[in-house]
């Protein structure tokens, strides 16, 4: 639909969804302090709404011609980046969380999931929220049986000033659902 006035414009957007108003929060880690929650949500500097790709199939058709159908829905890995703090609890955290989901082979043992009881079946839900301007949240979608697969290296310099370390986290996951509030 166009707008033919300025005022309609406004009236469709209101004040606009920022991109800046989000959290990202971690599944509560068995064995891993649960302030890490609360820290990963502020130490989180970005993120994204996941996206997901609808595949077709192509069925052969008269003369030359395709016919399309829905195919099957994929999702594709998540990433975060991360502000590293002082003590790299998150990172640690991160690391062993990916620790607890590794299989475990040629008679090796999982001692953190051992420690913990975590199970390599025990994927977790992160979820992204967003906010409006008033700070109640809008939007909610959760990233069913993620894990980490994937935390970066950090990069250490001397030329590097006034900078936090940071990396990023990819992660794996099943499948999403946003839920509207």
């Amino acid at each position: 639909m166009a707008f033919s006035t300025l005022e309609q414009l406004k009236q469709a957007i209101k004040t606009g969804a920022r991109s800046n108003l989000f959290t990202v929060t971690l599944p509560i880690i068995p064995g891993i302090d649960n302030a890490l929650q609360q820290d990963f949500q502020y130490l989180c500097k970005a993120a994204s709404l996941p996206g997901s790709t609808l595949g077709s199939i192509d069925i052969p058709f008269i003369a030359g011609r395709r016919y399309k159908i829905a195919g099957d829905r994929t999702f594709s890995d998540w990433t975060t980046t991360v502000m590293s703090d002082q003590n790299q609890k998150i990172r640690k955290a991160l690391e062993d969380l990916q620790r607890a989901y590794a299989p475990t082979n040629l008679g090796n043992t999982n001692a953190y999931a051992t420690k913990t009881g975590a199970k390599d079946t025990d994927f977790q839900t992160v979820t992204v929220t967003q906010y409006d301007l008033s700070g109640t949240a809008v939007y909610k979608c959760e990233l069913r049986n993620a894990w980490p697969s994937d935390i970066s290296t950090i990069d250490l310099s001397y030329d590097s000033t006034d900078t936090l370390e940071e990396f990023t986290c990819t992660w794996s996951y099943d499948y999403f659902v946003y839920t509207e509030l």
